[in-house]
């Protein structure tokens, strides 16, 4: 019977969303001061009734969307390494009809499908929109060089390649009507935690404020704690992660995949994902034990023994330890096996020492990705404790 009555729940919020999807958000226009071009293709508007519909089939409790909220996909331009143009991609929603509150910047985490994306309305990217415009604020959501419509190789966990995607695009809706040009709430989940720390030290190094920044289940301390763990398999995503990282930092850095990878990985994953796959056929297609992928001489230098580039530059971009600005609150679960706890109690150790305002928050015994459900009514608390843009 309960499994009745579920399902017949389902069936009506899947009619409700079939009947208001396909509405689209009206035009939007630039100040015209912006250094670059800015494109700006509308996406789908969705009322409040829509939103907490989809919220509830996310299964996002605790909170509700109490405006009409516009989407967009954002093109904007940024820079690679070598300070080369480059167009990246992300998603900004705004709340319709009402100055926004502030502004909020989402930061998601590791997808191998460089379509799933905040910029397509990926799961992620929608439930952070609504969450957040639908309370009254701008939201944006880049989708990462590599990942969009960057069709370069995604450079999964370099610091200054997310930093510069995040901030870029921040300083590109700021010339959007109706985004303020008030300092960013960073919020990021996973890999966007680790995106959050990279944008808030590269924001405040630069002379800028940051509102404050909510990391959820990130890995900081990626060569003494993260990659150590995962390359235990615990969790069944761990050659993906682990793949995505060799393969982001060999481009980045300019080796060859197979100084790192055994021979039949280097020519198996750029295919993985470069071409769209599903996430269980990418999973299926890298070994259980993640260990198999790697070269003898990289394992050792990873147990350390020995010297390997692919360690140092892990080591390099380590995000574990400096000093923060603005406050900074880490969420995790006691049971995620995909980022240890120990990254957050950790890290919040670290960075406490050097004078900044840091806290690790257990949002209770669920895994990595409830962890994001679990701290959110949190975020949203927190982000309404600080007084409105047009306040400040």
């Amino acid at each position: 019977m309960q499994t009745f009555l579920r399902l017949i729940r389902h069936l009506a919020a899947a009619a409700v969303v079939t009947a208001v999807a396909g509405c689209s958000a009206p035009p939007l226009q630039t100040d015209g001061k912006e250094a670059g071009p800015i494109e700006i293709a509308p996406l789908k508007t969705y009322v409040s009734l829509h939103s907490n519909v989809l919220l509830w089939l996310a299964g996002v409790n605790g909170v509700s969307a109490a405006d009409t909220i516009d989407c967009y996909r954002i093109i904007y331009r940024s820079s690679d390494a070598a300070g080369k143009p480059i167009r990246l991609s992300g998603l900004l929603a705004l709340p319709r009809g009402l100055p926004a509150r502030g502004l909020v910047s989402f930061q998601h985490g590791t997808t191998s499908n460089r379509q799933f994306v905040p910029s397509n309305l990926s799961t992620d990217g929608l439930a952070a929109a609504i969450v957040f415009a639908g309370n009254g604020y701008a939201a944006i959501a880049p989708d990462y060089d590599g990942l969009g419509v960057s069709l370069r190789p995604h450079t999964y966990y370099v610091a200054d390649d997310m930093a510069r995607a995040v901030v870029d695009m921040i300083h590109a809706v700021r010339h959007i009507r109706g985004v303020p040009a008030s300092p960013p709430f960073l919020i990021g989940f996973s890999e966007g935690a680790y995106a959050n720390f990279a944008a808030q030290r590269a924001l405040e190094a630069s002379g800028e404020t940051v509102l404050a920044d909510a990391a959820i289940a990130g890995a900081f301390n990626l060569r003494s704690i993260s990659i150590r763990w995962t390359l235990k398999g615990a969790s069944r995503n761990a050659s993906t992660y682990l793949a995505l990282w060799v393969r982001g930092y060999a481009t980045r850095y300019g080796h060859p995949l197979d100084t790192a990878f055994t021979p039949e990985y280097a020519q198996l994953v750029p295919r993985l994902f470069d071409t769209p796959h599903e996430v269980d056929d990418v999973i299926k297609a890298l070994p259980r034990d993640p260990r198999a992928l790697f070269r003898p001489e990289v394992l050792k230098a990873l147990d350390g023994t020995g010297h390997h580039w692919l360690v140092d530059a892990l080591a390099a971009n380590e995000m574990g330890d400096w000093a923060a600005k603005a406050p900074i609150r880490l969420y995790y679960g006691t049971n995620d096996v995909d980022v240890l706890p120990l990254e957050a109690t950790t890290t919040a150790r670290q960075i406490a020492a050097r004078g900044s305002d840091i806290r690790a928050v257990n949002v209770g015994s669920g895994d990595h990705d409830h962890s994001i459900l679990a701290a959110a009514p949190q975020i949203l608390k927190w982000l309404q404790s600080f007084r409105p843009a047009a306040e400040r």
